[in-house]
């Protein structure tokens, strides 16, 4: 059979083929984008549209070829140009409604639905006169076509629901009336007719604007469509050949009016992205701008307003908080702007009852979804109580990212929400100025711990030299005072009282003297691997006389994986026992209606042990003085202040930190970190002896009553 070939189409044929090398074109630019723009929101979505429009586009140049060169006269090609011709328009409208069929395979109606077509169309182009068989199944085809358009259409779409369903019935219809009548050209010219009016509309609806793109787009779509879909309709066997060649220009205009499409978005993209990036960098500025090291390192609240406001302002968020953690491992919230006081009253609250398990169980990854970057979207009800406000407010989740130190310890998290355009997806810009903030104040946070820990140590280093000196100044004519003494009480009558007073008091001087001298310099001891329950479970017989006695209770939390310390056990036994007669006093001394509770705690904490005494009493008169020599707010013959103080020494010369802290709303605490021994040195720990060990000084609480 000669084949026919139309001349007349080649240069639409050629226009055609490079409207698909500038499709491909583009898509390829769009695949080579790096990551930081892919997720720029709509990028993933536009990139996979536009590859369904390439391929598209290549159906339908190929039919058009098919065409040109008179290939449509042999069954078989007369089934792979309607196949064509269809996979057109079927692709063009899987681009714009992409909804899964299956759930659980996710499997896409634009499939579904292409399966009974393309079998329609192979067989009714291959067969023009089938048999009963052969006619029935082009019927059942026509119904599950038909079915799953329905289907299709009743789900969350672009179209309503009455619109889409409208349109099938009726383009269905046709075509099952069609089939009825053995036109099956028509149907399949419907078939193509109803999807590219469908998709029109799609596009319409879909980038809702008066653009070059979008007018050629939809314009090309409608006018390639209602000739198509006309013709079968009024019973004409086939298109006039003049109008098969304007449609042909129709294509063409539709094709240009997609790479127009694709080019608006990309401006549209860039000047987005210019937008992002401008505001990312003003947002860096405002950030920048703010001044950490001045911001106080007391724990009072309130310091961190300014930035807390800063970040309301500048940042996608409208509600910002942050929380610290004190050196004694403490939380609290100490600034917040956008929310009121009682959110923020119910922040606090949750912050001060957090626990050190509650943050291993944080950091875990149980109660938080990692969003971009270190942000995460943190679920707050595992730290609600009972009846929490927190939870009354709805205030259930939050944004938040963690203040880390250099070596990765938590200081604090800021808190976010009030995310501003909701629906709009969090980006890295959105994010990388949060986080470069929040890496300042880890650091300022960490400076200024370090630099109160230095402070104080230097503070009482000098106190230190400065007893020793005393000491040493004051022990010979002590030593003199004493001998005569000895001598004048060999004495009898008023002149042997006398000498056996002055003698008490000088000996009591000496023993000041010897406190002093070992505030000045603790003794390095033996220092082997020691148990910490041990120890404290020696403290707890040792002083279960006093704790009786005053009506307190004792509560000795002691995890059972609790590594050793390497320690001088006798030196650590006498420490924990003046922090403990401390806490009797001042709660034997307060005349307050109190729950008298001693809680002893103790967890690891990174290569240190950390050891808690935590009590109901009246607190500390001032924290940041415990620890000086001669300090004391107890009353006169009760103490002479170095109980505490040699706690320090000790405790700083076995390498540890040793701090107090007032507990919110009642209470005090003692927060002892000595060094962990390595696992090496753990073969034979020491077994700490039971017997009492001898005073450091007489029961001398510096306490605030």
């Amino acid at each position: 059979m000669p084949i026919t070939m139309d001349l007349y189409r080649a240069p639409t044929l050629i226009l055609l083929f490079v409207l698909v090398a500038v499709f491909g074109a583009l898509w390829l630019q769009r695949r080579s984008l790096p990551p930081l723009r892919v997720r720029a929101g709509e990028a993933p979505t536009a990139r996979r549209r536009q590859l369904l429009w390439l391929v598209g586009w290549m159906f339908a140049a190929i039919q058009l070829e098919m065409e040109v060169f008179g290939r449509t006269e042999a069954g078989v090609w007369v089934a792979v140009s309607r196949a064509c011709m269809l996979m057109a328009a079927i692709m063009f409208l899987g681009s714009m409604a992409p909804q899964s069929f299956s759930r659980r395979f996710h499997i896409p109606y634009v499939v579904v639905f292409a399966a009974p077509v393309m079998l329609f169309t192979v067989l009714a182009s291959i067969d023009p006169a089938p048999g009963p068989k052969a006619r029935a199944l082009l019927l059942a085809c026509v119904f599950a076509a038909l079915l799953v358009g329905a289907l299709w259409s009743l789900e969350k779409h672009l179209l309503p629901v009455w619109l889409g369903l409208a349109l099938v019935a009726s383009v269905g219809g046709a075509g099952v009336w069609l089939t009825l009548e053995q036109k099956y050209a028509g149907v399949l010219s419907l078939a193509q007719g109803g999807i590219l009016l469908v998709t029109a509309l799609l596009f319409a609806v879909a980038f809702q604007r008066v653009s070059a793109g979008v007018v050629f787009t939809v314009g090309g779509l409608v006018a390639w469509s209602l000739p198509v879909l006309l013709v079968p309709l009024m019973g004409a066997a086939e298109a006039p050949t003049l109008l098969v060649r304007a449609l042909n220009l129709t294509k063409v205009i539709a094709a240009v009016g997609m790479i127009v499409l694709v080019l608006e978005d990309e401006i549209a993209s860039n000047k987005a992205a210019q937008l992002r990036d401008r505001r990312a960098r003003q947002e860096m500025e405002k950030y920048t701008e703010i001044f950490l090291e001045a911001v106080p390192s007391d724990e009072d609240g309130g310091q961190y307003d300014p930035i807390c406001e800063a970040i309301a302002v500048a940042s996608r968020f409208s509600k910002a908080a942050i929380i610290v953690r004190s050196p004694e491992g403490r939380f609290r919230l100490v600034g917040r702007a956008g929310m009121d006081g009682a959110l923020a009253g119910a922040l606090d609250a949750m912050a001060r009852r957090t626990t050190d398990e509650k943050i291993r169980e944080i950091e875990g990854g149980e109660l938080y979804t990692r969003k971009i970057g270190h942000l995460v979207l943190f679920d707050l009800t595992p730290l609600m109580g009972p009846g929490d406000e927190l939870e009354q407010m709805n205030f259930r989740t939050a944004y938040a990212i963690a203040i880390r130190g250099r070596d990765q310890e938590l200081l604090g998290t800021l808190l976010l929400s009030g995310l501003r355009q909701p629906d709009e997806p969090l980006l890295t810009e959105d994010v990388l100025p949060l986080e470069l903030l929040v890496a300042r104040i880890g650091t300022a946070r960490e400076h200024h711990i370090l630099l109160r820990r230095l402070l104080q140590a230097e503070r009482l280093a000098g106190l230190g030299q400065l007893a020793g000196g005393v000491a040493h100044e004051l022990n010979n004519p002590l030593t003199a005072i004493t001998g005569y003494a000895e001598l004048m009480a060999d004495g009898e009558g008023a002149t042997h009282d006398q000498a056996l007073v002055i003698l008490n008091e000088a000996r009591r001087m000496k023993q000041i003297i010897e406190s002093l001298i070992r505030f000045r310099k603790a003794s390095p001891g033996n220092r082997i691997p020691v148990s910490v329950e041990l120890l404290l479970r020696d403290i707890e017989r040792l002083a279960r006389h006093d704790l009786e006695s005053a009506h307190i209770d004792l509560q000795l939390r002691i995890p059972a994986d609790l590594p050793l310390i390497k320690a001088d056990g006798d030196q650590i036994r006498q420490v924990f026992l003046q922090v403990v007669k401390n806490a009797i006093g001042s709660m034997d001394d307060s005349t307050d209606d109190i729950d008298r509770k001693l809680t002893v705690e103790a967890a690891p904490s990174g290569h240190n042990v950390q050891i808690t005494f935590s009590d109901s009493g009246p607190g500390f008169a001032e924290p940041s003085r415990a620890f000086d020599p001669f300090y004391s707010t107890r009353h006169q013959g009760e103490g002479i202040g170095l109980g505490l103080s040699i706690c320090y020494s000790i405790i700083r010369e076995h390498g540890g930190q040793i701090s107090a802290l007032n507990v919110h709303p009642r209470g005090a605490a003692v927060v002892i970190e000595l060094p962990a021994a390595k696992p090496e040195e753990h073969a034979e720990p020491l077994q700490p002896e039971t017997l009492p060990p001898g005073p450091l000084v007489a029961n001398e609480p510096t306490r605030a009553v």
